[in-house]
């Protein structure tokens, strides 16, 4: 899914109990998806565990990820993708807001498109991403989280 479109989608308007709320969603062709409208209304399903799932063992098809390896592993294939929406996929937006999470997007949008320099840090202080060419860098720092049995990237500052 294009940056434009996530942005078209995120920009529709909700109703009032659903306004900050942000949906990943899994779409039939098994891309992510990340919408303001249930996963249903696209022909979607839900990639995050219901709360009625358990949460030590998410469902099949969801995109997370297990440990911090598979979060660096998400993370260069979205540099060598130059695909925004895979760092969006690794990323918790529980609470996060649809303005914040567009221009998130936005952000990483930019920061893809640089060559991939570093991918350091623990569960602990977080993961720090270095792209751009020596000289010229850009960092980016995300904070790890723990939920549903996966390890989320939380959205960078």
């Amino acid at each position: 899914m294009k940056p434009l479109l996530l942005a078209l989608l995120l920009a529709a308007p909700l109703p009032a109990w659903a306004q900050d709320a942000i949906h990943r969603c899994v779409g039939a062709d098994g891309n992510p998806i990340f919408t303001d409208q249930p996963c249903a209304a696209l022909g979607a399903t839900p990639a995050v565990p219901s709360p009625v799932a358990t949460a030590a063992e998410p469902p099949a098809g969801v995109l997370c990820a297990s440990d911090l390896e598979d979060l660096r592993v998400g993370l260069s294939r979205a540099f060598a993708t130059h695909d925004a929406n895979r760092v969006g996929a690794l990323v918790l937006w529980n609470g996060y807001g649809r303005n914040g999470a567009v221009d998130t997007l936005k952000r990483m949008e930019s920061l893809v498109k640089q060559p991939l320099l570093s991918v350091d840090g623990d569960e602990r202080s977080g993961i720090e991403v270095v792209a751009g060419t020596t000289g010229a860098t850009q960092q980016t720092h995300f904070g790890v989280t723990r939920e549903s049995g996966c390890l989320w990237l939380r959205p960078p500052g």
